[in-house]
């Protein structure tokens, strides 16, 4: 055969077979394409997300709790190191000890969250707040979802767009259904009790001297419970995005019948310091540590605040709340929403606020 023609025949096999490869390329991107859906998010923003998210990066620990009880818990791939400390969300994920952590100090760690080959971010406002930190998603080309709240609509709101991000409607529906059912049962109770005969209560969150601001989610669950809020009636407060500051002094001025705390840690050291000794509270022994469950459940960023509610309201008002039993109530609620069997020993450390919560 001549060179020429030699020649020829190999240049069209080339082609031919760069032909094959590059339509089998097309065709291999186009059945990959992945299917997608619009949502509107909690900052009303309109969000093209994949239709059915299977491997997804909470860049706010509330949203992995949600994710939780969704029964989403084994799509996530990242979260921040607190949710590793939440002992019933290792129930939830035994292995939640090795999933990465991409975010951290409130800024995104781009190479690791790359590295968990995630197609979706769930974060909180304050993160959507900064450019810099979501100038890192964009240009991963991460769709990023904001799920936040700061009261008692905003959660139910959080609870409805993270139903419609995993397609779980109906649950999510039904969680919030719930827990304005148990809201609505504490109101009939205690919404008639004279103002005179509620107590007056200070709430330590997280921080002995951080407390609630009115008209935030810390405050409407102790609306909800019945009891007059010390730090809603006015006072020394510095209070900027993240938390409500005061001091001693004030909590002395307001010297409540008694303090409601979120971390064990905290009402042990009002119950010890001599410098508090002299609140009638703290004289009487009447500092009561709230409930932690898959949340904590008196913080800002409780999913479960009208279980803190209940607690709270039969905490101080017994006599109304005489058929609720507060450890089959726990029971029943972990096994409904979170698919948990939890014993009696689980049960007694959740309502004692002790122990469900690992130390950092």
């Amino acid at each position: 055969m001549p060179k020429k023609t030699s020649s020829l025949l190999t240049c069209l096999l080339i082609v031919a077979l760069l032909v094959v490869t590059l339509s089998g390329c097309q065709t291999q991107n186009s059945t990959a394409a992945v299917p997608t859906k619009t949502i509107v998010d909690c900052l009303d923003r309109e969000v093209v997300i994949p239709a059915d998210p299977q491997r997804v990066a909470c860049l706010y620990a509330s949203t992995a709790h949600i994710m939780a009880m969704l029964g989403q818990e084994g799509k996530i791939v990242g979260i921040p190191n607190g949710i590793k400390r939440d002992v019933l969300m290792s129930y939830k994920r035994p292995d939640i000890g090795s999933v990465s952590v991409p975010f951290n100090d409130g800024a995104i760690n781009i190479e690791e969250l790359l590295a968990t080959n995630t197609d979706l971010v769930l974060l909180r406002q304050s993160t959507a707040a900064n450019a810099g930190e979501i100038e890192k998603l964009d240009k991963a080309r991460i769709p990023w979802v904001v799920i936040d709240y700061a009261s008692l609509a905003g959660l139910q709101k959080a609870v409805t767009v993270t139903g419609q991000v995993f397609n779980q409607d109906e649950r999510a529906a039904g969680y919030n259904a719930a827990a304005e059912q148990t809201l609505a049962l504490i109101s009939q109770r205690v919404s008639s009790l004279p103002e005179a005969t509620r107590p007056r209560v200070y709430h330590a969150v997280n921080e002995a001297a951080r407390t609630d601001l009115a008209g935030d989610l810390c405050s409407q669950i102790t609306t909800a419970a019945g009891v007059i809020n010390v730090s809603t009636q006015g006072g020394s407060l510095i209070t900027d995005a993240e938390k409500t500051m005061t001091t001693l002094e004030q909590i002395y001025s307001w010297n409540p019948d008694a303090i409601i705390a979120n971390d064990i840690n905290a009402s042990k050291y009002m119950l010890t310091d001599p410098k508090w000794s002299g609140l009638k509270a703290v004289a009487e022994q009447k500092v009561t540590t709230l409930p932690v469950g898959v949340t904590r459940w008196g913080h800002p960023g409780s999913m479960e605040p009208h279980m803190a509610a209940l607690f709270i309201a039969k905490t101080f008002y017994p006599d109304q709340f005489t058929d609720v039993d507060m450890t089959k109530t726990v029971k029943d609620y972990y096994k409904q929403w979170f698919d948990l069997d939890l014993s009696d020993t689980d049960v007694a450390a959740i309502l004692s606020g002790e122990g469900m919560r690992l130390a950092k």
